[in-house]
């Protein structure tokens, strides 16, 4: 269950991160890939998420502005999970305004 909620925020995610509206499909590989980020994100161990973004071929900027996982900011997605390096990390890359995430730490 957790998995198919994982692949379903992905889906989701992918489509703003391509940034095209009408994009309708997602190829699996690129999925499986960003399914990796999110792991990676849940692990609290920043090198397991640099080495997935490298491998996701996505920026870092578009993967915290543009990702979800289980449907949630990967911000907070690495506090659900007490991921807390993870998620400063994160709250330092995003375009937006990182203070407010940060404030949930």
């Amino acid at each position: 269950m957790m998995k198919k909620l994982l692949i379903s925020s992905v889906i989701v995610a992918a489509k703003f991160i391509v940034g095209n509206a009408q994009a309708k499909y997602i190829d699996p590989v690129t999925e499986s890939k960003l399914v990796k980020v999110c792991e990676a994100i849940k692990s609290d161990r920043l090198i397991k998420v640099h080495v997935a973004v490298k491998n996701s071929d996505i920026s870092l900027k578009q993967i915290t502005n543009g990702l979800l996982c289980n449907g949630a900011h990967p911000v907070n997605f690495a506090l659900a999970n007490n991921a807390e390096k993870t998620a400063e990390f994160l709250a330092r890359k995003s375009r937006g305004n990182h203070q407010q995430l940060l404030t949930n730490l």
